[in-house]
Parts: structure tokens; C-alpha cells; sequence
């Protein structure tokens, strides 16, 4: 009787786990180049010429979730904007969207990526802002217009035509109608494993109302006289910064005896297969595949990873059949060093 308490227990902990982790978007733009991405679940809600489109190469940024990934999609400064629901409609605790964006020109500022609720076309809440500032790009956000923000930038010192992560961040409070809160993360090297106490911008709040909810992802081309002209891709959602920033990682254990890079699992494989690796101790971790040639073809994790058990989904649906080498590198803050490789086969 104690044991089946304890598993109801258990099935029921993970269960409020799993949808707490839960990733609500995944946009990779893996579609043909000159689609409109009204073809592909987005819709249009406002302007009536230069649809957003999907262009090719999609954006790359070492260690982040879908780069590589499909094409990407081009936001002007002048036309049509499109929404797309998120899996989940959220009302509670914090959500969590991110992207990768590149930044060809700026002019005084305008905002590009809003969230809304699923009812919405009109409630853009947080919206998330580019300028030029000296011939450098900040970036912005607000909770609504200029008379409901402020509309808060950032420091500038971001290049054009250079790909960067931005994470934007909204929590959900109950001590008033105007008290939710939102931060801006803008990195341009090391995605952090968790949240990092100092964002870009932020603690954000403001006059306007709070969001009743957050489910879709808006995508905006702005006004011709203040918008950037950018390309974006990648677009994830999420209510944890784990679950936004995680690769296809899944922590089996938090104890580990020993350092381990295991075959992956099945072997060969078409498309997907799993790497298992543990840590003994915390340290940067990286976990690379290469070609037969030795090239690198992809950065599976390049993070700071804590001690534990660790399983990598590779899906392998943008390689071509063939054997590759995928290699595990660890170097721990007490100078702990760990390198191993081992082979691989996709047959598709």
C-alpha cells in the first residue's frame, strides 16, 4: 500500500514536471525558401503588402536550440504582420521566449517580436524593440506602447549583420492589475544553463495592464521610418529557462561516479539517436560532431553543466548518411580536464 502511494506520488511529481518544463513554440522556419510563412501555420493580421517570407541560410549560433536548422524568416521595415499560436496558453509563473536575430539596418526604433494573448491581434505584451545608436544597435523593451511603458533600451554596442540571442522574459503577478514584470537577455557568446541575476534590460513593468495571458508569438514589420530590417529564426517558448535553452538534453541523474561518453543509442541510426554522457563534477562542457574529414558539421552543447547523468537527442534529419565522430570535451573549474570520441553511423 506504502509503495503504491509512493508511485502515485512519483507519476504525479513528474507529471506536473514535464508540463512545467514544457516547451508551448518551436519555430525553425524549416520550409523552402520564398514560402510566405502564412503557408505554415503563421497568420496575417495587419497590412496589406510585403508578406514575411522565408529565406535561406537560416541563422547559426553555437549552442543554441534549432540553429542550423531550416531556413529563417525576413522581417522588413514596412508590411505585413502574422501571429502564431503557442502550444499552451499561459496565465501563471513566467514565460520565456528566445531567438536568434541578425540585424541588417536600424533606424530610431521600433519593436519587431511581440507576444499576445490567443484572443489578440491588438494586445502586444512584452514587445521587444532594435534601434541604431551611434552607429551600433540597442535593444529594447517595453510592456506596451510608449504611454503604457516606458520603452526601455539597453546599451548599445551590438554590429550589424552579426547573429545574436535574445531571450525576453514575462512573469505574471497577483499583487495588482499593473504589476507584471519583464527582462531582456542579449548574448553573444555562451548561452547560460540557467538564468542569469543581471538582464540587458530589465526589471521592466508599466502603466498598461497586465496580459490575462500570453499564447502567441507576433511578428512585426513596423513602420517604414522607424524599424529595423532584420532576419530571425529559431524561435522557442517555454515556461523554465532549462527547458528554453536546453538542446534535446535530458538530465537523467544528479550523481554521477565517473566521466562517460557512451555509443549512442541505436546505432546506426535514421534519423534520431541518443548520447549519453556523465559528469562527475561542474564545468564547460562540449559535445561536437564532425565529419570522416574531421570538419565540424554541428555543436551539440557548449554550456556550464552541472554535476549528473545526461542523455542528448541528436536528430539527424539535416545530415547526410554516412559515418560521424562526435566528441565530448569537459573542463572543470578545478582544472579537471576530459576528452573522448566515439563513432557513429546515419543510414537513411
Amino acid at each position: 500500500m506504502r509503495l503504491r502511494i509512493f508511485l502515485t506520488i512519483f507519476v504525479i511529481a513528474a507529471l506536473f514536471a514535464s508540463a512545467n518544463s514544457q516547451v508551448v513554440f518551436t519555430e525553425n522556419f524549416d520550409y523552402a525558401a520564398g514560402d510566405s510563412i502564412g503557408a505554415h501555420g503563421w497568420t496575417s493580421f495587419s497590412g496589406s503588402v510585403n508578406p514575411l517570407m522565408v529565406v535561406s541560410p537560416g541563422l547559426t549560433y553555437t549552442g543554441y536550440p534549432g540553429s542550423g536548422v531550416g531556413n529563417a524568416c525576413r522581417v522588413s521595415n514596412n508590411g505585413i504582420d502574422a501571429y502564431k499560436n503557442m502550444t499552451d496558453s499561459i496565465t501563471t509563473g513566467s514565460v520565456y521566449v528566445s531567438f536568434m536575430v541578425k540585424i541588417d539596418t536600424a533606424k530610431t526604433g521600433d519593436y519587431f517580436i511581440a507576444l499576445l494573448p490567443q484572443s489578440s491581434t491588438t494586445l502586444y505584451t512584452p514587445r521587444v524593440y532594435c534601434k541604431d545608436s551611434s552607429g551600433s544597435i540597442s535593444f529594447g523593451l517595453s510592456k506596451s506602447s510608449a504611454t503604457g511603458g516606458p520603452i526601455t533600451y539597453g546599451p548599445n554596442g551590438y554590429l550589424y549583420g552579426t547573429t545574436y540571442v535574445v531571450v525576453v522574459k514575462y512573469t505574471f503577478n497577483t499583487g495588482s492589475t499593473t504589476d507584471d514584470v519583464m527582462n531582456l537577455f542579449v548574448f553573444s557568446s555562451t548561452i547560460p544553463a540557467t538564468e542569469p541575476s543581471t538582464p540587458y534590460v530589465g526589471p521592466v513593468t508599466g502603466t498598461a495592464s497586465d496580459a490575462n495571458s500570453i499564447g502567441r508569438v507576433a511578428l512585426r514589420q513596423g513602420s517604414a521610418t522607424l524599424a529595423p530590417s532584420l532576419t530571425i529564426d529559431g524561435i522557442r517558448g517555454a515556461k523554465t529557462w532549462a527547458t528554453l535553452v536546453a538542446t534535446g538534453i535530458v538530465n537523467n541523474s544528479t550523481v554521477a561516479d565517473n566521466f562517460s561518453l557512451s555509443q549512442n543509442y541505436p546505432n546506426p541510426f535514421n534519423p534520431v539517436t541518443n548520447i549519453r554522457f556523465s559528469l562527475p563534477s561542474a564545468g564547460m562542457v562540449s559535445l561536437k560532431v564532425y565529419d570522416v574529414l574531421g570538419n565540424e558539421v554541428n555543436t551539440l552543447v557548449n554550456a556550464q553543466m552541472q554535476v549528473g547523468v545526461y542523455t542528448y537527442n541528436l536528430n539527424g534529419a539535416n545530415l547526410s548518411s554516412g559515418t560521424y565522430m562526435y566528441k565530448l570535451t569537459f573542463n572543470g573549474a578545478n582544472g579537471m580536464i576530459y576528452n573522448d570520441i566515439k563513432k557513429m553511423t546515419l543510414i537513411k
